[in-house]
């Protein structure tokens, strides 16, 4: 594919990969040895790849391009079922993971798991591809024990989907980092067919509350 198109593919969707918001930049710079690939990969949603109008095709990284079309797993499973089944079975001689039901529309796919949510396994892979200030940063926590005490029954992932009064719809998720030393807050952006990482940072500890309001009668009405 030529340049050009390749920045057409950013223009539309953005220079990260769609499903994790990992970058080029983030992955070269990495602690945990050698990665050569220079390029996000550009996977065609429908599987055919002489397809190559730019809404039918999406920047991926190595591992989230394999994942979509292995697994039927969010947040796989809208790109997975939109791939023909010879795409999905073609990845997996020796592993069970694919779909084997017919293949879904766009329009079908994000109706249906467009909301799912889930981690990407990529995710993973961010602690080694920090800026020198953060893994700093996370390694004197670790070893300070500065994060506290977490939770017997802490979650994966924590996500808030809000809709601005002049903007697009949004989303905010806290991924759990899987070394154990914080989480990932994660922005989201919804182009209308899928949901674009536009921003990610790492933070300590997540707290959630949540106020209702009540019927509170002779109460000093605090609603809490």
């Amino acid at each position: 594919m030529s340049d050009d198109f390749r920045v057409a593919v950013y223009d539309r969707w953005g220079d990260e990969c769609v499903v994790c918001g990992r970058s080029p930049d983030s992955w070269l710079d990495t602690t945990a040895g050698t990665r050569r690939q220079e390029k996000l990969s550009l996977h065609h949603i429908n599987g055919d790849e002489t397809d190559d109008r730019v809404e039918n095709v999406i920047p991926v990284c190595q591992s989230c391009h394999v994942h979509i079309h292995r697994v039927d797993e969010p947040p796989y499973r809208k790109w997975h079922r939109q791939l023909p089944l010879e795409h999905r079975h073609a990845w997996n001689e020796h592993h069970k993971e694919y779909y084997e039901g017919p293949r879904l529309t766009r329009a079908a796919a994000d109706r249906r798991f467009g909301d799912e949510g889930g981690t990407p396994e990529s995710l993973k892979y961010l602690r080694h591809e920090q800026s020198a200030t953060d893994r700093e940063s996370v390694d004197d926590e670790v070893s300070t024990g500065s994060t506290g005490r977490e939770p017997l029954n802490r979650p994966r992932e924590i996500t808030v989907a809000y809709t601005p009064s002049k903007e697009s719809r949004h989303r905010i998720r806290f991924v759990d980092r899987c070394d154990g030393s914080g989480w990932w807050r994660v922005t989201d952006e919804w182009t209308g067919c899928t949901w674009r990482p536009v921003g990610r940072e790492p933070v300590s500890d997540v707290e959630v509350t949540i106020d209702r309001e009540r019927d509170t009668g002779g109460d000093n009405g605090s609603g809490r």
